[in-house]
């Protein structure tokens, strides 16, 4: 199949305004000369037969993926100058997979002498902007590794959740309603985690703590643990009641907005976030990635299947230890940074496993979401915290200068929005320090289990998720006003893609069911993943007729990144460059000849920018494995060719 998109075209118009054998009407050229035979140079020297010719217009792109098509196309010629993104694709949905190929590009009747392509060199000084953010970023890949444990353990011990409480019903009229506490109430709860993350039902911790704030929807409770420190090491009354409110005015109504309500399965109207000790012991002094926090599902079953549980919606934080009295050390500010965004995320984890299991009566098992987007939904709940903090919405093209306006929205900004643009960054650039094949480098769907694949390897994996979530939003989320942000309505998207449905549906099958069922959309994976991989070279740069859909309208990419790469952060990767993604450069002339060996991993893709100074022969472009044979139908390769001027 062939795709063709411009700005007057709709998803999967039939091709016949190109040059194709085997297509009448549109424009006709001759047929090319036979090209001449080849060198050496990824992979022997037999001629392709090349059936398929590809005159675009500024702005128009194709999918090719059949199989022939892929091999070899050609290009036409012109006497003025044409460049062309070429996006070499993985359309595989099997997570940990890999494979390895080789794309030749030469001009019609060039020599058969095969110049490698280098790709352009990248520079890496190995580094976030500082200790906290590289502890911050790097944190993501243990909680999952922790929420992992967890479920083992469960299905260990056969643990069973505690499914919705009556429908219609208001939780604190019930008989056996608990109220919500008050402020200086102290609480007991039980945590269940211990030293390497080791998990357990049974014999759990017992936790005392003192509630410092008491809000509409969260109450914060502090360990008293952390009363043995002087009260400069700790949170102080004020810095409790801001972040409070932070979470009850921005975190919890984004969040439900967008996630669904949560079950309140301990009936007393609260969610609570405990700041303990226990999860500072889990950060060994010294030790650079820090355990931020976590929910887990063992709160959502019941205690007579799991000791541990505390049967309601609780997440668990770190708290500030600047002595490393308990673990490794944690300034007041750092432990303030990550309560609010790490609650954003916790929550959105939590809510989405509540209308999966608890209100949707799913398995707590097998209906849980694949990781790669129960991760970018919990990246973009951050996201979207941090937008309506700041007095922001979607869909506003927002860069750098405009989201920092001001001292408050800079706080924001470094509180919610700064790693997930460190993953971002990180994803497009293969990771730091930066690989040649850039994002085909990362571990899109996750380990060959479809797991967080871990160490710093995750941040590309939820660089990717982040990305394609808040793409997803921008390009299918319903317009209008009265949504949970200005901008749009796209949270009726994302509370569907929350729970899967009736069916819960996960991953990728997920994402095609919501957007047949809340968008009206009918898309298969092949055409969403060669969309969000074009948006991420053409946004905000392709030509004004470009498809739409290879927009972001949320963020501004080139000017975002540009203004990173200006910041402070600028001698930091992912930041080094004015993007992260840099495409291998191949100039086009009447002797282009080269060709560049590559690996490309599952539902990622390997970019190309073929750019002339002058006038443009016709170009052929191979794409086949290292020895000069198609890739292997594993792989589902396809070729987006965008052309750009």
């Amino acid at each position: 199949m062939l795709r063709l998109c411009g700005g007057a075209f709709g998803p999967r118009v039939a091709i016949c305004g190109l040059t194709l054998a085997a297509c009448g009407g549109g424009t006709t050229d001759p047929p090319p000369p036979p090209p001449p035979p080849l060198a050496t140079g990824c992979g022997g020297t037999a001629t392709p037969s090349v059936s398929v010719t590809l005159d675009l217009t500024p702005g128009q792109h194709v999918t090719l993926d059949n199989t022939a098509d892929v091999r070899a196309f050609r290009l036409a010629g012109s006497e003025a100058p044409r460049d062309y993104q070429v996006i070499v694709q993985s359309a595989s949905e099997a997570p940990g997979q890999s494979v390895d190929g080789c794309i030749r590009v030469r001009a019609e009747r060039a020599s058969g002498n095969v110049t490698p392509s280098v790709p352009s060199r990248l520079t890496s000084t190995g580094g976030e902007s500082s200790r906290d953010l590289r502890r911050r970023a790097s944190w993501f890949g243990r909680e999952r590794v922790l929420r992992e444990r967890d479920l083992q353990e469960l299905a260990a011990v056969g643990a069973q959740p505690i499914r919705s409480r009556t429908p219609g019903l208001d939780p604190l009229n019930l008989a056996d309603a608990l109220r919500p506490p008050d402020l200086g109430d102290t609480l007991s709860f039980r945590v269940g985690v211990g030293a390497d993350l080791v998990v357990n039902c049974r014999n759990p911790t017992i936790v005392m703590g003192e509630v410092r704030y008491a809000g509409e929807y969260f109450t914060i409770v502090e360990d008293l643990q952390f009363h043995d420190q002087p009260d400069s090491d700790r949170f102080s009354a004020d810095e409790f009641e801001a972040i409070g409110r932070q979470l009850d005015e921005v975190v919890y109504p984004v969040d439900v907005a967008y996630f669904g309500e949560p079950a309140d399965i301990d009936n007393n109207g609260t969610v609570f976030a405990l700041i303990t000790a226990e999860v500072n012991k889990l950060t060994p002094a010294g030790e650079e990635s820090v355990v931020a926090g976590f929910f887990l599902a063992r709160d959502l079953t019941s205690r007579s299947s799991c000791e541990a549980s505390n049967e309601g919606e609780i997440f668990y934080l770190v708290g500030p230890d600047p002595d490393e009295d308990y673990g490794s050390d944690i300034s007041i500010s750092f432990a303030n940074a990550l309560a609010r965004s790490t609650v954003a995320h916790e929550f959105a984890h939590l809510l989405n496993t509540q209308q999966r299991v608890t209100l949707g009566s799913g398995n707590i098992f097998g209906d849980r979401e694949v990781a790669w987007l129960d991760e970018g939904m919990a990246h973009l709940a951050e996201e979207v915290a941090g937008l309506r903090a700041a007095g922001l919405g979607t869909r506003a093209n927002l860069d750098l200068d405009m989201i920092t306006a001001s001292e408050e929205q800079l706080s924001i900004y470094n509180h919610f929005h700064i790693v997930n643009q460190i993953r971002l960054g990180r994803f497009l650039r293969g990771g730091c320090p930066p690989d040649p094949d850039g994002p085909a480098a990362a571990p899109a769907l996750g380990d060959a289990a479809g797991e967080d694949p871990g160490g710093v390897e995750s941040l590309a994996f939820r660089g990717f998720a982040y990305g394609f979530t808040r793409w997803l939003g921008d390009q299918f989320g319903a317009s209008g006003s009265g949504g949970a942000l200005p901008g749009s309505r796209e949270e009726e998207l994302f509370r569907y893609l929350a729970s899967g449905g009736p069916a819960h549906f996960k991953g990728i099958t997920n994402v095609e069911r919501t957007l047949r069922a809340v968008a009206g959309v009918e898309m298969e994976w092949e055409e969403l993943l060669s969309l969000y991989l074009a948006s991420l070279v053409a946004d905000d740069r392709a030509p004004a007729d470009a498809d739409p859909r290879m927009q972001w309208k949320t963020w501004n990419l080139p000017a975002l990144f540009r203004q990173l790469s200006d910041s402070n952060l600028g001698d930091r990767c992912p930041f080094t460059r004015t993007f992260p993604l840099t495409p291998s450069r191949v100039n086009v002339h009447v002797s282009t000849n080269s060709s560049t060996e590559f690996t490309v991993n599952s539902s990622t893709g390997r970019y190309f920018s073929l750019v002339s100074s002058g006038a443009t022969p016709g170009l052929i472009v191979e794409v086949m494995d290292p020895a000069g044979a198609s890739l292997p139908g594993r792989a589902q390769t396809q070729v987006t060719v965008l052309r750009t001027r």
